[in-house]
């Protein structure tokens, strides 16, 4: 084999990638040009083989037209890959908001670590975070693509119908309970912006005492604002959605939150009292949320499983 040929092969195969069927592919390339050159030149020289190579065409042409069937990611799949993204970098975007919030590091199994860093070195982390993310959905829509398996992906739905959300028709949310709910935690945070504290001994608004010491106060405050806030988002995001999807990361998140207040606790947070120990009923109601939530969590997993699974045996003839 010429070195001319050899090169012009090699540079196909660049643009090849890993395909499966790349070999065989610069092999049929090969052929062609071989062939070619003894019918025009009637003898397989380096000079016949130089001269179809020049007119065979670029390199990177000549791959694509072998590529056609044989994306990256199927077109199917093409419109997954933002959507699935922006689901994943919110995720992202709310741990990296906890961690230059709280000045904490974070792994999340089994993709995400989160350094511990401050609000300015958070804004540059976020464009870094969603590359990730993009190159984290691009390859698993790249397995999906290669596998000879029929895989049914999940699509979120986000169409909004404005008609049958004012009417109450689309989802579980109504909007008489988020006017409410949004009042609710406006007063909260309007409480704890006053006050540095949501924990009161007394409920004295003219001299309002804190049932915690001033850090704890922020740290439990700060969760327990998450933890709804968390809640009043995934109500809102009921008005463009029904799928269980909402109620999966729902309790996702706030078993995220609960996760990091119960693995940095405050030495002593409470008053002294005497005939009570604050602390012990604390860890008993905050054990009892997280087994609700898990619960939930575990709920809404099981549904989304049984849903694909009857999606899948539906389809199937």
């Amino acid at each position: 084999m010429s070195e001319r040929l050899k090169n012009y092969l090699e540079e196909i195969g660049h643009y090849l990638g890993i395909s499966r069927e790349k070999q065989e592919i610069l092999t049929e390339i090969k052929s062609h040009i071989l062939e070619k050159a003894e019918q025009e030149f009637g003898d397989i020289t380096d000079d016949a083989v130089e001269r179809i190579i020049d007119t065979y065409g670029n390199p990177r042409r000549v791959a694509e037209k072998y590529m056609d069937d044989s994306q990256i990611i199927a077109p199917a799949f093409k419109g997954y890959l933002l959507r699935y993204t922006m689901i994943l970098f919110a995720f992202h975007f709310v741990l990296i908001l906890l961690s230059a919030i709280f000045r904490v590091s974070m792994v999340v199994i089994p993709f995400f670590y989160i350094p511990k860093m401050d609000s300015f070195q958070a804004f540059f982390y976020l464009p870094m975070a969603f590359v990730f993310d993009l190159g984290l959905v691009g390859i698993i829509l790249y397995f999906v693509t290669q596998s000879r398996k029929e895989i049914n992906l999940p699509w979120p739905k986000l169409k909004v119908n404005w008609q049958k959300i004012m009417e109450g028709k689309q989802t579980k949310s109504k909007v008489i309970p988020l006017i409410l709910m949004l009042m609710g935690y406006t007063a909260l945070v309007w409480i704890y912006w006053r006050s540095g504290t949501l924990f009161f001994k007394t409920i004295d608004l003219q001299d309002p005492r804190s049932l915690l010491t001033p850090l704890a106060s922020q740290w439990y405050s700060l969760g327990l604002l998450a933890l709804l806030g968390i809640g009043v988002a995934a109500y809102v995001v009921r008005f463009f959605t029904a799928s269980e999807w909402v109620d999966l990361l729902r309790s996702a998140g706030q078993l995220v939150i609960l996760g990091i207040l119960f693995n940095r606790p405050m030495d002593d947070p409470f008053s002294e009292f005497v005939y009570i120990d604050l602390q012990i009923i604390a860890n008993i109601f905050i054990a009892i949320i997280a087994a609700v939530l898990a619960i939930d969590f575990l709920k809404s997993l099981i549904i989304l499983m049984k849903n694909s699974l009857m999606k899948k045996t539906s389809m199937e003839p």
